[in-house]
């Protein structure tokens, strides 16, 4: 499971890095809570333990990751479960 998990913690860091950089230059009282939330969940993941796979929480810190990843969405108002859809849409005349 290792190989589906590392790429899905690796999205969530680069997604968190991304809004903590776009926040930060507009910084204002409104954002310092979503800044916060997003240094929480950075923290999060720096912390989780990608080398050790006899780690006996990994499941139960993945799922706090998980849910953390969910509470920045909520507060940035962006779907959690987005997707990219590789297919073109076909234009018509």
């Amino acid at each position: 499971h290792g190989i589906l998990i590392n790429p899905q913690v690796g999205c969530y860091l680069g997604f968190a890095q991304t809004w903590h950089c776009l926040l930060h230059k507009c910084s204002g009282e409104k954002n310092s809570k979503k800044i916060r939330v997003l240094d929480s969940l950075i923290g999060m993941i720096q912390k989780f333990p990608y080398e050790d796979s006899s780690y006996d929480k990994l499941q139960e810190d993945l799922e706090k990751i998980r849910g953390k990843y969910k509470q920045v969405c909520s507060i940035l108002n962006i779907q959690s479960d987005f997707r990219i859809s590789t297919e073109r849409p076909s234009l018509t005349f």
